[in-house]
C-alpha cells in the first residue's frame, strides 16, 4: 500500500512539474518576444516564439524516441530518473539565459536549443510515467493511476497560467516584460529537484523484470512498425485529440485579444476550465475501469465532433457566457482525456510498449499539438475565426472511425498482451 502511494504521489507531482515548466513559454510569449525577437518580421513577433514552442513538441518526438528505445531495452527507472534532470536544467537554462540585448542573434539560437532539451525530456517523461505507473498497478487501476497522471499534467497547466497571472499582479506587465519573467522558469527547474528525489528509491517494474529471462528486442520501434501498424494508427488518433485541444485553450489569450475580443480576463477562465478538465479527467478515468476504454473514447469522440465548432461559434460571438460555451468541450475532451494514456499502454506487447506509447503520443503532439497554435494563427488572421473548434472535430471523427473493431482490453493483464 506505501509503495502504491508513493508511486502515485511521484507521477502525478511529476508530470505537474514538467507540464508547467514546458507550458511557461506559451504563457510567457509575450514576454519573450520583447526579449528574444524585439524585431518584428512581416509575421510580427509572436510568430517566432510560436516556432520555437512547436520546435519543443518536435523535439518530444525525438527525445521520446530515445528514452523509449532504452527504456524497453534495459528497464524503465533509470530513464525516468534522467528525463527529470534534464528537464529542470534546460528550465534553469531559459531562467539564466540573457536576451537579445546581451548577446544578440546569439540569444534566439539559445533559446531555440533550450526548448529542444525541454521537449526531448518531455518526450521521454509522460510516456516513460505512464508505462511505469501502469505496470506496477492492478488490472483494475490502470485507469486510476494513469488518471493520476493526467489529473497532474492538467494541473501542471493551471500552475503555470496562475503563477503567470500571480508575477503580473505582483510586479506589472512592464517589470515581466523586463525581468520578472524569469522566476516562474527559475522556480519551476528548483522545484523538479524535490521530484527527482522522491523518484530515487523507487524500484523496476515486476511487468519488465518479467521479461528478463526471454530474449529482447534489438529495435523495439521496428517491431511495431511490422507487426502493429493498426495499433499505432489508433493510439497516434487516441493523443490527437487532446493535442489539437488543449492547444486550442492554449491560443485562447491570443484569439481574444486579436480576433474576438471579450471584456473580461482569460486569466480567470482559464483557471475554471482547466480545474473542471482536471478533475473531470480522472473521474472518466476512474469510471473506465469500470466499463471499459472504448465505449468513453467513442462517446467523448461523438461529444466532440458535435460540440467543438457550436462552443467556439458561442465564444466568438459572446451571445452566451463563457463558462457555458466551453464546459460542453471541456466535458467532451476529458472523456478521450481521462483515458488515453490507460489505452495506449494495452495497445502493445511490454518488450515495445514504451516505444508504442512514446511513438503515439509524441508523434500526435508533434505533428497536431505543436503545429496547432500556428496553423490557428494563420487561419484565423485569413478570416477562419471557427478554425479552434473545426480543428478539433476533425480529430475526434477520425479517432472515432478508428475506434471500430478495436479490441478493449482494460481487464487484460499488461504481461500477457
Amino acid at each position: 500500500m506505501y509503495l502504491a502511494c508513493r508511486l502515485r504521489l511521484v507521477t502525478t507531482l511529476s508530470a505537474t512539474l514538467e507540464f508547467y515548466d514546458f507550458t511557461l513559454l506559451i504563457f510567457l510569449a509575450s514576454a519573450i518576444s520583447n526579449n528574444f525577437f524585439p524585431s518584428a518580421s512581416s509575421m510580427g513577433n509572436i510568430m517566432p516564439v510560436l516556432i520555437v514552442f512547436f520546435a519543443g513538441y518536435i523535439a518530444r518526438f525525438v527525445g521520446g524516441f530515445i528514452y523509449s528505445h532504452f527504456g524497453d531495452r534495459y528497464g524503465r527507472k533509470p530513464y525516468y530518473m534522467n528525463s527529470m534532470v534534464l528537464m529542470s536544467l534546460s528550465t534553469l537554462g531559459i531562467a539564466l539565459l540573457p536576451g537579445f540585448d546581451t548577446l544578440g542573434d546569439l540569444a534566439p539560437i539559445l533559446l531555440f536549443c533550450l526548448r529542444v532539451l525541454q521537449g526531448a525530456s518531455l518526450g521521454g517523461e509522460i510516456p516513460g510515467s505512464v508505462v511505469y505507473a501502469s505496470e506496477f498497478s492492478q488490472n483494475n487501476r490502470r485507469g486510476l493511476v494513469t488518471g493520476l497522471i493526467i489529473f497532474g499534467v492538467t494541473f501542471g497547466n493551471i500552475l503555470a497560467s496562475g503563477v503567470v497571472w500571480l508575477i503580473h499582479q505582483q510586479f506589472g506587465e512592464a517589470a515581466v516584460n523586463d525581468w520578472a519573467w524569469r522566476l516562474p522558469f527559475a522556480a519551476g527547474s528548483m522545484i523538479g529537484l524535490l521530484s527527482l528525489w522522491l523518484r530515487y528509491k523507487l524500484t523496476e517494474t515486476p511487468v519488465f523484470e518479467s521479461l528478463q529471462q526471454k530474449p529482447k528486442t534489438v529495435v523495439p520501434i521496428i517491431t511495431l512498425i511490422k507487426h502493429y501498424r493498426l495499433q499505432l494508427a489508433q493510439g497516434v488518433s487516441l493523443a490527437a485529440v487532446p493535442a489539437v485541444t488543449v492547444s486550442v485553450l492554449f491560443f485562447m489569450p491570443r484569439y481574444l485579444k486579436e480576433y474576438a475580443p471579450q471584456p473580461f480576463s482569460w486569466a480567470s477562465i482559464s483557471f475554471f476550465l482547466f480545474s473542471a478538465l482536471a478533475i473531470s479527467c480522472f473521474i472518466f478515468a476512474v469510471i473506465s475501469d469500470w466499463t471499459g476504454r472504448i465505449p468513453m473514447i467513442r462517446l467523448g469522440a461523438v461529444l466532440m465532433t458535435l460540440v467543438a465548432p457550436i462552443s467556439i461559434y458561442f465564444f466568438s460571438q459572446g451571445s452566451i457566457p463563457t463558462a457555458l460555451a466551453f464546459i460542453p468541450l471541456v466535458i467532451s475532451l476529458a472523456m478521450v482525456n481521462g483515458v488515453y494514456e490507460a489505452s495506449m499502454v494495452e495497445l502493445f506487447p511490454t518488450d515495445a510498449r514504451f516505444s508504442g506509447v512514446a511513438f503515439s503520443h509524441n508523434l500526435a503532439f508533434c505533428l497536431f499539438g505543436g503545429a496547432t497554435p500556428l496553423a490557428l494563427e494563420w487561419l484565423c488572421s485569413h478570416g477562419w475565426l471557427l478554425a479552434p473548434g473545426i480543428l478539433p472535430a476533425v480529430a475526434s471523427f477520425i479517432l472515432l472511425a478508428l475506434s471500430f473493431n478495436w479490441r478493449d482490453r482494460y481487464q487484460d493483464q499488461l504481461a500477457e498482451v
